[in-house]
């Protein structure tokens, strides 16, 4: 998804699914804002300076961007969202790992990052941690079965022990 004009089918089959908020992972845009485009939606992204490689979205349709009280693109890896509604306060860290390859340093930096945003919210709120995280969990939940459940699948890898740690 490498420009604003092609998020048209994905918001079309947003309408049909009744979905409000998309996470997006990979989608290689430079810079960070918000975008709105046709029918008031808005795509809040957060991409390297200046390299298309890596960034997150968050495509969403009015309701949901009407929802938004603020968002903070950390770097082309997180971004954290937030929203409110009637009933309760949410955070969505929207994100994209590191793949198993690359260096530590690298790994290192965004999970320390990832750590920091979940950390910065408050207890309260629900917390949604949604991207491309780049790991296996594996099938056996004695890491953490509070959040992972019966659903990995194949053995852990390095990624996946990052993450639960």
């Amino acid at each position: 998804m490498n420009q604003i004009s092609e998020t048209e089918p994905v918001v079309k089959e947003m309408r049909q699914h009744l979905i409000n908020i998309l996470v997006l992972s990979e989608i290689r845009w430079t810079g960070n804002g918000l975008e709105k485009f046709c029918d008031r939606n808005t795509m809040a992204f957060s991409g390297h300076p200046s390299v298309q490689r890596a960034g997150v979205g968050l495509l969403m349709l009015p309701p949901a961007h009407k929802a938004m009280t603020n968002w903070n693109p950390v770097n082309e890896r997180i971004m954290t969202p937030r929203f409110v509604s009637n009933h309760t306060k949410m955070a969505i860290i929207t994100c994209y790992a590191p793949t198993n390859e690359a260096d530590e340093e690298e790994k290192d930096a965004f999970y320390n990052m990832l750590h920091s945003a979940t950390k910065d919210v408050p207890k309260h709120n629900i917390l949604c941690v949604a991207g491309d995280l780049n790991a296996k969990v594996s099938a056996d939940c004695q890491y953490c079965p509070e959040v992972l459940g019966p659903h990995g699948m194949g053995e852990i890898n390095e990624n996946g022990t990052l993450l639960i740690d």
